[in-house]
């Protein structure tokens, strides 16, 4: 496999292209349906005036991503390989098989962002089989994580033995398999989770749907606990951007939040390998502060923080000028 990807690395990227629309065309289509059975169910609230179009752009949008995850991940011409890291070595058919385990949660997030995007509402039956299908995949392989449970960069030793990886990993890879991705899961939709809480509790309302919780848990699962907190560090960078070109584009007066995460995990899934072997001056680097308590805790503060400016981005989008939504806010 590894030779054909070698030799044909251009010709293959162009057929992921084109599998990613067919899959796209596939993804209009469910969505549609999640929408118009949330409008059954849901009679007093309306839909989006984007509710019944966007099938090609969702088309060409999942036929690049899957063009993208290719080239910068497994395609060999290219030299990229933006999952390859020190600690994770993979055999070829798990690089291969963790790889269509990525392409079904780009998948599910491009579909999760439509229905957002239409009717406001991240539904169960898009959330809840993914985060199954990743802790499936991860506890039935073993060997589909982007990096470990637990790799301590701190300890002295690195420099001649590299990182410290609990012996464990190596010996139950399958339950191992389970850790991160569940902790993945609880990492991502606990910190959520506490944000919507808070929000609740300060501001008399819910600031965050419940959706957005089991989207980011979904996440969690599929890329474990320390790509999801780079996920939700980067969700407010994304607001601004991503969140103005929408104001824009649109004139909607209200922006969700689903779509901020899907793209932080996008840009943190093709871009994995450049951001945990950052490193700054004075010999810091961001993996040493997945590596001891003083870290976890400066990360989880910076978490907190990520996620209440994504908060504050959107409640200040509010007050642009622009188009009403239709229709009332529906909980998700």
């Amino acid at each position: 496999m590894d030779q054909l990807v070698s030799e044909h690395g251009t010709q293959i990227t162009a057929i992921a292209g084109v599998i990613g629309c067919a899959v796209g065309a596939v993804l209009s289509v469910w969505s549609k349906r999640i929408c118009s059975a949330f409008a059954v169910d849901h009679p007093d609230e309306r839909s989006s005036p984007s509710a019944h179009g966007g099938a090609l752009g969702l088309m060409i949008l999942t036929g690049l991503l899957f063009a993208a995850y290719f080239h910068l991940v497994l395609n060999l011409q290219a030299q990229l390989q933006m999952h390859s890291t020190p600690e994770v070595q993979p055999d070829a058919l798990w690089r291969y098989g963790r790889g269509i385990g990525h392409l079904v949660l780009i998948s599910l997030l491009v579909v999760a962002t439509a229905t957002d995007l239409r009717d406001y509402i991240i539904p169960d039956q898009i959330t809840l089989p993914g985060m199954a299908i990743g802790i499936l995949l991860a506890f039935i392989s073993g060997d589909t994580q982007i990096i470990h449970v637990w790799v301590d960069w701190n300890d002295p030793m690195t420099a001649l033995h590299g990182p410290l990886i609990p012996t464990w990993v190596k010996e139950h890879r399958y339950w191992h398999g389970l850790a991160w991705s569940m902790a993945g899961l609880i990492t991502g939709g606990g910190i959520t989770w506490l944000i919507r809480w808070l929000g609740s509790l300060v501001l008399g309302q819910e600031s965050l749907g419940f959706g957005d919780v089991t989207l980011i848990a979904m996440i969690g699962s599929f890329l474990g606990w320390q790509p999801v907190i780079f996920v939700i560090v980067l969700a407010p960078l994304c607001a601004i951007f991503a969140g103005l070109a929408v104001r824009i584009t649109t004139g909607r007066n209200y922006i969700p939040f689903g779509p901020y995460l899907s793209l932080a995990a996008v840009i943190v899934l093709l871009s994995w390998r450049s951001l945990w072997l950052l490193e700054g001056p004075s010999e810091f680097s961001i993996r040493k502060l997945f590596g001891d308590a003083v870290g976890l805790g400066i990360l989880a503060g910076i978490s907190v923080v990520s996620l209440i400016l994504l908060l504050g981005c959107v409640r200040l989008y509010r007050l642009i000028p622009g188009r009403q939504r239709d229709g009332h806010e529906c909980e998700r």
